[in-house]
């Protein structure tokens, strides 16, 4: 029979509460280990990464990527490395930018933001939608080339 009295039950109640709480508030490693790196693929540097506030706790990452990149072909296969980079994701929006400062800090550079920002990666397993919208340039929409992708990521 247990003799220290209720103070110690409650303080070990507590204890194990804590330990319970800490396993779930642990996250799988946001991004997964890589199989098979496609050399097609363009390098790219994570700036600013965070996970939104929600329910549904969105993955949200700023990223420079070389501007030579910025063309239908290595845009689709960063879309296919950022899915398998991120697979633990269920909801994934990456903002490319060609200039690694202003990925870094995209809310205190806002002329260097702007002006180097160049499209946008959503991935969404939850329903299989999934797109990319970029500029082939910096003087061009960053919706000049829409790409619809299937549901690959799901």
């Amino acid at each position: 029979m247990n003799q220290q009295g209720p103070k110690a039950t409650i303080v070990s109640l507590f204890f194990v509460a804590g330990l319970a709480a800490y396993g779930v508030a642990q996250q799988r490693a946001g991004k997964c280990p890589p199989d098979v790196v496609d050399l097609k693929a363009p390098a790219y540097r994570i700036g600013l990464a965070a996970h939104g506030t929600k329910k549904n706790c969105e993955l949200f990452l700023y990223i420079s990527v070389e501007p030579h990149h910025f063309f239908r072909e290595d845009m689709l296969a960063l879309a296919e490395r950022l899915n398998n980079d991120f697979c633990y994701e269920r909801q994934l929006t990456v903002i490319f930018l060609d200039d690694y400062y202003a990925a870094r800090h995209p809310i205190r550079n806002t002329k260097t933001y702007w002006d180097a920002e160049r499209g946008i990666y959503h991935l969404d397993r939850n329903t299989g939608r999934a797109y990319i919208k970029f500029s082939t340039s910096r003087d061009k929409p960053k919706d000049e080339v829409v790409i619809e992708l299937d549901s690959r990521g799901k």
